[in-house]
């Protein structure tokens, strides 16, 4: 029996576009925040017991500070990444869509799983909606921080005529996006860089 592309992959390194893959990361964070806040509304609505001081307070404390630090980290990241961008290694495969969609979705499904244990014990234990406030906080400015990100790499690959990849280990859930996994490959499309279509599992 002939074996599938997602077969092959298995065990393998594989390479991911990494505007694509930050772009993904970030609109997740800003859905999930998205989700929160409505969730914590319609609590509010229906007459449940609710923090309604401060809770939009501990979304502040954590939503600025988390902004800023992580804006600030992003920038940092992506210029030492593009100082020390490497080829693509030769053992690593492209992950393909139907991959890419499976890992996602059990990354997603992690998240999702860690969140709703937190509203669980936030409910068990009276905090009257904080910790939406305060997990929507930390979401938000990471989902803001990691859109940026996404249109920094874009911006790379169009001033250095190649692309960005990012390397996603064996049963990885996401690539880790340090300095020195970042791979650049030759542009070979005509007329300027190519842009890759988005994928049917982005939200937007």
């Amino acid at each position: 029996m002939p074996s599938s592309p997602d077969t092959v992959l298995a065990g393998l390194p594989r390479v991911v576009r990494v505007a694509d893959e930050t772009r993904w990361r970030g609109q997740s964070a800003v859905a999930t925040a998205v989700v929160l806040v409505a969730f914590w509304s319609l609590t509010w609505l229906l007459g449940e017991p609710v923090e309604r001081a401060r809770t939009p307070l501990g979304f502040a404390v954590v939503f600025l500070p988390t902004l800023l630090v992580s804006l600030l980290a992003s920038g940092r990241r992506v210029r030492d990444s593009l100082g020390r961008a490497l080829p693509t290694p030769r053992s690593a495969v492209h992950e393909t869509a139907a991959a890419s969609r499976e890992r996602r979705m059990r990354l997603a499904t992690v998240v999702l799983f860690g969140i709703i244990a937190l509203l669980l014990f936030d409910r068990f234990t009276g905090g009257g909606g904080m910790m939406a406030g305060l997990v929507a906080g930390l979401m938000l400015a990471v989902g803001i921080a990691d859109w940026r990100e996404s249109g920094m790499w874009r911006d790379a690959e169009r001033s250095r005529d190649a692309r960005l990849f990012a390397l996603v280990r064996p049963r990885a859930l996401t690539p880790a996006l340090a300095p020195a996994d970042i791979f650049q490959a030759p542009n070979t499309g005509i007329g300027g860089p190519m842009e890759m279509p988005l994928d049917p599992a982005d939200l937007v």
